[in-house]
């Protein structure tokens, strides 16, 4: 169960990651091509509508195979409150993996649900979506490199 969990897991990250990152890299160097910034707009907010709907699946595999994963591995729930579990090299990075998962939830939300939807029509929306979406790749990024010490134990 723990091989499949995991699994899942990986998969729905690199999906999330991988759809940033190909947001971030490939779509809007490519829309920069397009005169018209009317139809910029549009087609980024169709590519990005599409792209949503299955980022929050992937999310939501990851928020239910993360605590899987732990309860899986014999960390339950209940230690992530021990103070003693937090002294630990291993403790010490869960605990930043956990907080910045509920950081780009929490900016995810904000941009896919406030400021993305709003950018199609105003200056500002636009340039805090497009923070917005940065922001979340590197927080992303970050929570990846948090789980690589996580399988190695810590710091």
């Amino acid at each position: 169960m723990l091989k499949l969990s995991l699994f899942l897991h990986i998969i729905a990250a690199v999906f999330w990651i991988g759809g940033m990152l190909f947001l971030t890299l490939i779509v809007a160097p490519f829309l920069k091509a397009i005169q018209d910034s009317k139809e910029r707009s549009r087609i980024y907010q169709i590519v990005g509508k599409s792209f949503r709907l299955w980022g929050w699946v992937a999310i939501a595999i990851l928020a239910i195979t993360g605590p899987l994963n732990l309860y899986l591995m014999g960390i339950p729930l209940k230690k992530l409150i021990d103070p003693a579990f937090h002294s630990t090299s291993y403790g010490k990075v869960l605990a930043m993996k956990i907080s910045l998962v509920i950081l780009i939830v929490l900016t995810s939300l904000s941009h896919d649900f406030f400021f993305g939807p709003k950018a199609r029509n105003s200056p500002a929306y636009s340039v805090m979506a497009k923070w917005l979406g940065r922001s979340n790749l590197f927080i992303a990024l970050a929570i990846v490199i948090f789980a690589v010490f996580l399988r190695l134990g810590g710091f």
